[in-house]
């Protein structure tokens, strides 16, 4: 497990994750009964999967696709 909290993972990496075509946001939730960190996409593709890790710092990580997300 990591020595940092899955808040500061979040922080430390979301603008890196941002910065890939396709990812429309970040988050923290819950898998397989543990924290983990959500990256949203707007549409789950293999070569969209490939550029994000299934881990990060020791915390999982669920990549969840949404569609486009547009502010009201």
């Amino acid at each position: 497990m990591s020595t940092k909290s899955i808040d500061q993972v979040l922080e430390q990496h979301t603008a890196d994750w941002m910065a890939v075509p396709g990812v429309v946001g970040t988050g923290i939730g819950h898998c397989e009964g543990r924290p983990c960190i959500k990256i949203f996409v707007a549409k789950k593709t293999e070569s969209l999967l490939q550029k994000l890790p299934v881990e990060q710092d020791g915390y999982l990580v669920d990549v969840i696709e949404t569609g486009e997300i547009r502010p009201r």
